[in-house]
């Protein structure tokens, strides 16, 4: 399926982390591996998520947030050593879960998008996320713009 259009806006993202590629992420193609690219993904993801905690006033250690799905669309090669940009805001909040979009970017160009959904649990399974947390991902929505298709 082919992610809607106006997720490679990078305006719409309300965090934007800039990422330096490796060289030992090259494979014999000459571009970055795939495995590699949605291990960016990951690392602007923690960024994110640890901003949005603190803002939230969450304790780090006594939340557990579990990643339930992981989904990357490649539209282009990512070059090194051109520094990479990576997009990223809340596409939707459940009662337990929410989803993060990311966007990727280099050369000003958007070369891939992710989507994963968290879950908020413990032992025993999925916990509601709290109010101070769920303000927090609201600030952080995007949205498809009017007449524009859902992600």
């Amino acid at each position: 399926m082919k992610p809607p259009l106006w997720r490679q806006d990078r305006a719409l993202y309300p965090h934007v982390f800039q990422i330096q590629t490796r060289y030992r992420d090259e494979d014999s193609l000459n571009h970055i591996n795939n495995i590699a690219l949605a291990g960016y993904y990951d690392e602007a993801r923690a960024r994110f998520t640890r901003q949005v905690f603190q803002e939230a006033g969450v304790n780090f250690d006594t939340v557990r947030i579990v990643t339930a799905d992981s989904r990357v669309t490649y539209l282009a090669e990512v070059f090194h050593p051109d520094m990479i940009d990576i997009g990223s805001g809340i596409l939707r909040i459940g009662k337990a879960s929410y989803e993060i979009g990311q966007a990727m970017f280099q050369q000003g160009r958007c070369v891939g998008l992710c989507v994963t959904t968290f879950v908020q649990a413990d032992a025993t399974g999925a916990r509601p996320l709290s109010e101070a947390y769920r303000a927090v991902l609201q600030k952080l929505l995007i949205t498809a713009p009017a007449g524009a298709e859902a992600p």
